[in-house]
């Protein structure tokens, strides 16, 4: 039996806030990603630095 419990105005409102607030990081992050220019996908600035970046994380 699943059961819950609902939650005070205050809550819902602090929720919807963190939603939105989400919403606005994932839509500003989608828009700065469509205005890089295109190129290879493991790679998009070609410059090396995102490969790089892999392997030191993977080296770590």
């Amino acid at each position: 039996m699943n059961t819950q419990r609902a939650l005070s105005d205050e809550q819902e409102r602090l929720r919807i806030e963190g939603l939105r607030t989400l919403a606005r990081i994932i839509a500003r992050r989608a828009l700065a990603d469509s205005r890089l220019p295109s190129g290879p996908a493991s790679d998009r600035r070609g410059d090396g630095t995102q490969r790089e970046r892999v392997r030191r994380d993977r080296s770590a």
